[in-house]
């Protein structure tokens, strides 16, 4: 017996070293950044078996093969339809940030996505407005309702929505929602999900899991879009689920969330639909025409450009945007996130912004619903607040607003966190905003969060106790892969 159990050890033991040699090869070979590398050799060696495990669940950015396959055919398409750049367009810059035209180049060379005039942009920040907004554009919908949410939960003021696509079906408009399966999976079991499944509305899961290679393998690529868009005449983007804040996470602790949302009319509705019809396509498997007609060049106010990323997107599309604009600040940096692991290209940017005399002011929540995301950003605060940044905790409910503004005249408006998830493996959208009248509005909004809020002081930061300490910097070698 105990020869047995002598052959099974070593079995397992040289099992385990094969997989781990075998695994680490490929890390090395996936040229992930340094960090991400690290990580995972350190979770391959230190988990027998479980790190193997998951690294193939967790550790390539693996979306399935037929997914992959109708992504491909559909760029080819999508090719055909792009628009000249940014640096052939007729755009006056001369009322900009200076670095627009540099930035809004490098954000057409990733996404093929141009600039577009013409807008008018409206923020709402209360449940109820956003809500009561959503509702009466759908009762004004002539031809179609496209929906693309991270969450919907039933519940409350939310299921208002359902009421106005049910009414605006019966008229005959044609309604396309598409939910992330993981974070709408209350819903897809909810009564009001089987309400929908009407003529006219079409509700699909984004990003369903499934364990075979044609179908998408991991539990966290998620689609974290939050998008209305209204026959091409008006169209919603932010942070806002479909939720109510009264109902959604009542028992969390963290408050109720508070978000903003950005109403938009102009050229840049057509542009979001695009973007809704390339994801449609690629989940459904059908052809809609991602655009219906040319979109006019429109020099005039908002100037804004939309940015999606996500997984199969260029490797670090939006990170490359944002340091691009954060090391071109002049005078200040203001970021509104809730969950805030940055990563060391990120966390570098914003320490040498705020050495060389840049205002820098980083504002998010005292409480987040993570408990390994709220200890990975701790460990972050002392070397921002030791180069300059300063760090507000806003206390009255979990703040969800994602914003970034750069010298009150350039801003990043969206669902991008500034952590790796959202930053690498969510498909995110961003609304990159030129136009100063408007980032000035916003400006505003992020001003009254600094408000309701508490300044860290870095001396009673440092004297936090060293339990505290040790866990921060236990979670921060694992942050990149939270």
């Amino acid at each position: 017996m105990s020869l047995i159990l002598s052959i099974v050890q070593q079995v397992l033991v040289w099992g385990h070293l094969l997989l781990v040699v075998a695994f680490s090869v490929r890390v090395i070979m996936q040229r992930l950044p340094v960090g991400v590398s690290l990580a995972w050799l350190l979770v391959l060696v230190l988990l027998p078996y479980v790190g193997v495990a998951l690294y193939l669940l967790f550790g390539e950015r693996f979306l399935g093969v037929k997914r992959s396959q109708r992504s491909t055919r559909l760029r080819l398409a999508y090719v055909n339809a792009r628009r000249n750049g940014p640096q052939e367009d007729p755009l006056s810059w001369t009322e900009c940030h200076p670095a627009s035209q540099a930035l809004a180049i490098l954000e057409y060379r990733t996404s093929g996505i141009p600039p577009l005039g013409g807008n008018q942009i409206r923020f709402l920040q209360q449940a109820r407005d956003i809500i009561d907004a959503l509702v009466a554009d759908i009762a004004s919908a002539q031809r179609f309702c496209h929906m693309e949410f991270y969450i919907w939960y039933p519940g409350g003021l939310a299921d208002r929505v359902v009421d106005a696509l049910l009414e605006a079906a019966a008229r005959g408009v044609q309604c396309r929602v598409m939910l992330d399966a993981v974070g709408s999976s209350e819903f897809f079991s909810s009564e009001q999900a089987r309400r929908l499944r009407v003529a006219n509305i079409t509700l699909v899961k984004a990003c369903p899991i499934g364990i075979m290679p044609w179908q998408l393998a991991r539990y966290d690529l998620r689609n974290h879009r939050k998008t209305l868009v209204v026959d091409d005449r008006v169209a919603y983007m932010g942070s806002f689920n479909l939720i109510d804040p009264a109902f959604f996470k009542a028992d969390a602790g963290v408050g109720q969330w508070i978000d903003v949302m950005a109403r938009i009319e102009g050229p840049s509705v057509c542009v979001l639909d695009a973007v809704f019809r390339w994801y449609w396509n690629i989940e459904c498997d059908e052809s809609l025409p991602l655009l219906d007609g040319e979109i006019p060049a429109d020099t005039s106010p908002a100037l804004v450009q939309i940015a999606p990323s996500g997984p199969d997107a260029a490797k670090e599309s939006i990170l490359s945007a944002l340091l691009q604009a954060i090391y071109a600040a002049s005078k200040s940096v203001d970021i509104v996130t809730p969950y805030f692991v940055p990563g060391e290209a990120l966390e570098q940017a914003l320490k040498i912004a705020a050495r060389r005399g840049v205002r820098v002011h980083l504002v998010v929540p005292e409480k987040v619903d993570s408990f390994l995301v709220r200890h990975a950003s701790h460990s972050y605060f002392a070397g921002l607040l030791e180069a300059g940044v300063s760090i507000y905790t806003y206390r009255a409910g979990l703040l969800h607003t994602k914003a970034i503004i750069v010298d009150e005249s350039l801003a990043f408006f969206g669902t991008v966190n500034l952590d790796l998830r959202s930053l690498w493996l969510n498909f995110e959208m961003t609304m990159i905003i030129y136009d100063r009248a408007t980032v000035c509005d916003l400006s505003r909004l992020l001003a009254e969060y600094r408000e309701d809020a508490e300044k860290l002081s870095a001396e009673l930061w440092r004297k936090r106790s060293a339990v505290s300490r040790f866990f921060e910097n236990i979670t921060h070698l694992f942050s990149p892969l939270i």
